[in-house]
């Protein structure tokens, strides 16, 4: 073998092998995102408090379009913004086992929701983050009428090959995701928390969507009776929880698992949402204003006493 064929023969085995892997899907996404006007950081850095090192997701993003600082809302700042895994599998089906899902958001997504309101210790069905939560917060999922409480990764092949499955790469996702949310809103509270005891100049809310975008072959499954009822999806509400190691508490999350095919309607669903929401906090801003100024009191007082 001449060094031409050596050469070529070798960059066509790696070519090979890149195709197998995540990356080309990882800058794919990113593609999509800048044209659908999006800031794109690749390997976001995160740290990993329960190994205590550094690591990175895939993708972090944040929309420039809507503006997030729309003057109609002030003092009000809404960010929704993404962190997302990309995977691909072609030996492996993803199955879902899903559940019907309780119509309150944010039951299922303490760990994604930052906001500046004051926090009071007793629960207040007059709070400002009671008032937001179920006045303000209308989101995506509002759309699924069942979300996903388990998972597995099943191995395709023939009848007569041995069956398989594992969960590592779905797994991974969900570990990499979840704590680098944690990690990017101890760090966003923290910055909250060293702003001046006065009203601050903006009412920050954040809620960062944690996806995952997998090339390859997804199925959701229910079971009607004792029997399993399956059938192929783009996109499917994931439910899990992870304990955060700063706020030593349980945080409940809601990842966005989409397909490869369907990431650009998806980025359009989340567009429509974000306009919907800013309509609403414009049309509930004085009352959500007052109870936020409400709250302080509340906690200025209970300091003084």
């Amino acid at each position: 073998m001449n060094p031409e064929e050596s050469k070529k023969t070798l960059e066509d085995h790696l070519i090979q092998q890149i195709k197998k892997s995540g990356y080309p899907l990882e800058i794919e996404i990113s593609n999509i995102l800048e044209s659908r006007h999006y800031v794109v950081f690749n390997s976001e850095y995160y740290f990993d408090y329960e190994i205590q090192q550094g690591r990175d997701i895939d993708v972090y993003a944040l929309p420039l379009d809507p503006d997030p600082i729309n003057d109609k809302i002030l003092p009000f700042s809404l960010r929704l913004e993404l962190a997302i895994e990309c995977k691909k599998s072609e030996p492996y089906a993803w199955v879902f086992y899903t559940r019907p899902r309780l119509p309150m958001n944010s039951s299922y997504m303490t760990g994604q929701l930052t906001t500046s309101f004051p926090k009071l210790a007793e629960f207040s069905g007059e709070s400002s983050e009671w008032f937001f939560e179920y006045e303000c917060l209308k989101l995506h999922y509002g759309k699924f009428e069942r979300i996903a409480v388990a998972y597995d990764e099943l191995k395709k092949g023939k009848a007569n090959e041995k069956a398989g499955s594992h969960r590592n790469e779905i797994f991974e996702a969900i570990n990499q995701l979840t704590k680098f949310i944690n990690f990017f809103n101890h760090r966003t509270e923290e910055r909250i928390s060293k702003l001046p005891e006065d009203k601050p100049k903006r009412e920050m809310i954040l809620i960062l969507f944690p996806v995952i975008v997998f090339d390859g072959d997804m199925f959701e499954v229910f079971f009607k009776g004792e029997e399993p009822m399956l059938w192929k999806t783009k996109h499917i509400l994931l439910s899990t929880h992870r304990h955060c190691p700063y706020c030593n508490d349980s945080k409940s999350f809601t990842i966005d698992v989409v397909h490869r095919s369907y990431f650009e309607e998806f980025i359009d669903l989340l567009r429509t949402y974000f306009v919907k929401m800013n309509e609403i906090i414009l049309e509930k801003h004085d009352e959500l204003l007052s109870k936020i100024d409400n709250d302080r009191l509340l906690l200025r007082n209970k300091e003084a006493t």
